[in-house]
């Protein structure tokens, strides 16, 4: 049976916030079991104020007791894939989910992505403020939750107690981000302190719908792989001296760096004792317009070496000893058809970098998988990429009208080389008519031309 999609964004957070509910009523009845037990007992302040000590030397009725984390309550085992495979369903139907897109935007686990939802329940409801005002009497009660709270909630052990601390510290990545902030109490010690999301990242979440624009502002790519624009590139219309962001997913950009990385550190490898390299090969999967190529030919520009491009449908006879090599067409050397001893001679004869781009995903011979050093998809940009892309398809010496891209993007699905090309033709469109500005009429026949 096909997973049901959320309505809205709301219904997302509704279905978030109910499990967060459980496990604050499980915690609030589990303290006031033992507020019941230590009131039993307890005859001073100082035997209260050991209470976690003794509970677990003296038992009246349950077996003994330890001073751990509060556990969460057993949600079926299949609880977090039903609901990714809802969150699924709803992104096939074009329904953008906030607090999803904002974790695959950011790369955030499951425990930080929880941090961000316990954070946020006190801006919905006044009823979520009163449960942790309850869940830490004793100390200087705060209607936000505390770091220790936090990890009493979400830690069964101490594994997953060190793993959620390591998410608040400074130096992580969601700290860094600056969705969330740590509000110092009048006592100094980490664990007193409580969090706070910010305003921007509130009104974010509680979108509807999820705006995508906001999204953008409201975070920046982690290590943005820097994309030097080849002379002469057909993928982008901007001067030769002018630098761009490749509007890519991060777990993209994190290849291509290790790409990268390989190719250039190859002497200082030899020099520290680790033998000549072999070859690196990558093979790049992904429509027309994705990226590859111009990808490819930025790694080219920042290692200052010569760039070989060959497309089998055109010419296969070109030079194959070129240090990067870009096989363009691919699929004719990578399937079970294909002249196989001739391409894995090739591969093993190569010392620098071998790339194969196809379109689509190939039913690739296990003699030539195993020699693939890295598989990367370039997708189609979503509604958030596409909004970048239009930002930047045109040179900042070109007069451009008010455009909302916002509502572009939305509209037409285009790939980044698209967008370049539909620019470059709206221009010609505008200087063709005379007109001092590249406006959206301009544009919209552009794109028109392009669909033909």
């Amino acid at each position: 049976m096909p997973a049901e999609p959320f309505l809205d964004n709301w219904t997302y957070l509704k279905v978030e916030f109910n499990w967060l509910e459980r496990l604050l009523l499980t915690a609030v009845a589990k303290q006031r079991k033992d507020t019941k037990t230590v009131e039993r007992v307890a005859q001073t302040k100082a035997d209260r104020a050991t209470s976690h000590w003794w509970k677990g030397l003296i038992s009246l009725e349950d077996s003994i007791a330890f001073d751990s984390p509060v556990k969460p309550p057993k949600a079926t085992p299949s609880y977090q894939q039903q609901l990714e495979t809802r969150i699924q369903a709803s992104r096939q139907r074009g329904i953008e989910l906030a607090l999803p897109m904002l974790c695959d935007r950011l790369n955030l686990t499951t425990f930080e992505k929880n941090i961000i939802l316990i954070a946020l329940a006190p801006e919905v409801h006044r009823r979520y403020a009163q449960l942790f005002g309850y869940l830490q009497s004793g100390e200087d009660v705060s209607e936000r939750p505390t770091i220790d709270l936090v990890l009493r909630l979400l830690c069964r052990n101490d594994a997953e107690w060190r793993t959620v601390r390591s998410s608040l510290i400074d130096s992580s990545r969601l700290m860094k981000s600056g969705l969330i902030e740590i509000e110092e109490n009048q006592t100094s010690m980490f664990l007193s302190r409580s969090l706070k999301l910010s305003d921007d990242c509130v009104n974010y979440l509680l979108s509807e719908p999820a705006d995508l624009a906001t999204l953008e502002e409201l975070v920046s790519p982690e290590m943005p792989f820097e994309m030097a624009v080849p002379p002469g590139s057909e993928a982008t219309a901007r001067s030769k001296t002018q630098s761009i962001h490749l509007v890519l997913p991060k777990p993209v950009q994190d290849q291509l760096e290790e790409i990268y990385d390989q190719i250039r550190f190859t002497s200082q490898l030899q020099e520290w004792g680790f033998g000549a390299s072999k070859g690196v090969t990558a093979l790049l999967i992904g429509a027309s317009g994705t990226g590859k190529t111009i990808a490819i030919q930025s790694i080219a520009q920042k290692l200052e070496l010569p760039l070989t491009e060959i497309d089998l449908e055109i010419d296969p006879t070109e030079d194959l000893t070129s240090p990067l090599l870009l096989i363009k067409s691919a699929e004719r050397w990578l399937t079970r058809s294909a002249p196989i001893a001739k391409v894995i001679k090739l591969i093993d004869s190569r010392s620098g970098l071998t790339c194969f781009s196809v379109q689509h995903r190939l039913a690739i011979p296990a003699i030539l998988r195993s020699r693939i050093d890295f598989t990367i998809e370039f997708p189609k940009p979503d509604t958030a990429a596409r909004i970048q892309l239009w930002q930047q398809a045109f040179p900042k010496e070109t007069p451009v009208a008010e455009i909302d891209w916002k509502t572009l993007a939305k509209k037409y699905t285009l790939t980044g080389g698209e967008i370049q090309e539909t620019a470059r033709i709206s221009a010609i469109e505008a200087l063709s008519q005379k007109s001092s500005t590249i406006e959206l009429h301009h544009i919209l026949k552009a794109i028109d031309r392009l669909s033909r």
